[in-house]
């Protein structure tokens, strides 16, 4: 017994121990859920985008820029792929907390490339570790980027040590830097996928009966004002005809390699400019710190629970 438990009332020391308990079981969680990253991370080979097999794999290439090119950083303007920012305000109350303003991320693709060929990256629900991270302060709720471009990067440096009631925090990804990446690789377009042909029919002639008037100017051949069985039916070759045309369209499509999320809690999908060992050790201390935090929390509930 190194603590004096004592004085606290047997309600006080109740609720202690279950808040000593639930901080156990959710430190003890969050060491498993580290392990799980850092088994994945080391056992999983590393594919080659060219022979890489459709699943859950681990990619290692060089970031391009997508289609709609580089995209500028909200805060500090600087050209890049990716970007996660957020906005704080120092609270001036008594207890002087940061408090956030605004946030935001980039979801826009890019690519990257491994000498063997080129993948698109969706960021979407990606859990993303950066070599690029800036903090600094400013007096106002938005950096002056003229500021920043015309003084250069060494005015934002020089100004993460200033006083400012507004704290600002960006992370990038930018061109031609390296990219770890493990999540669901799928490769689409020619002529692998199809359609499902009955369904697409459906759908077509569901969004013609949606409007009356045009389905009847197509096809109501006689003029009545209703569509008759075989006016019913020459709708339906007409719809699997735009069904059969969509498929070909699809057909000729380029084939194009993605990397997404799995959309599975079993298997994360990382993203990180870190590189692979630094990613394994980074996992592996934090895995060893929240372990240590679990056995502090067991050391107190069980004081709590022999406390006299």
């Amino acid at each position: 017994m190194f603590l004096d438990l004592a004085p606290l009332a047997f309600g006080e020391k109740l609720l202690f121990s279950l808040i000593c308990l639930a901080a156990m079981m959710a430190a003890l969680w969050f060491v498993f859920s580290r392990m799980a990253r850092y088994r994945l991370i080391a056992d999983t080979p590393t594919a080659r985008i060219r022979s890489a097999p459709q699943g859950y794999v681990e990619l290692i290439g060089h970031v391009i820029a997508g289609e709609d090119g580089l995209l500028s950083a909200p805060l500090s303007g600087r050209p890049c792929v990716w970007y996660d920012y957020k906005v704080e305000e120092l609270d001036d109350g008594e207890r002087k907390r940061w408090r956030p303003v605004r946030s935001g991320r980039s979801s826009h693709w890019f690519q990257i490339n491994d000498g063997t060929g080129t993948c698109l990256i969706d960021p979407e629900a990606a859990e993303v570790s950066t070599e690029h991270k800036q903090t600094w302060r400013g007096h106002s709720a938005m950096p002056d980027l003229r500021s920043l471009n015309a003084q250069g990067m060494a005015a934002l440096f020089s100004m993460q040590t200033g006083n400012g009631s507004y704290r600002f925090t960006e992370r990038l990804i930018f061109e031609h830097e390296k990219l770890y990446g493990l999540g669901q690789f799928q490769t689409v377009g020619g002529g692998r996928d199809q359609l499902d042909m009955n369904g697409t029919v459906r759908d077509l002639l569901r969004s013609w009966k949606q409007n009356p008037e045009q389905l009847l100017a197509r096809f109501d051949h006689d003029g009545n004002g209703k569509i008759s069985a075989d006016e019913w039916q020459a709708a339906r070759q007409a719809a699997e005809q735009e069904a059969l045309s969509q498929q070909q369209a699809l057909h000729q499509l380029p084939s194009m390699n993605v990397l997404a999320d799995p959309q599975t809690t079993r298997m994360p999908y990382l993203l990180s400019t870190h590189d692979e060992t630094r990613l394994i050790a980074r996992y592996r201390w934090i895995s060893a710190g929240g372990f240590s935090l679990t056995l502090l929390f067991f050391w107190l509930f069980l004081e709590v629970l022999l406390a006299n």
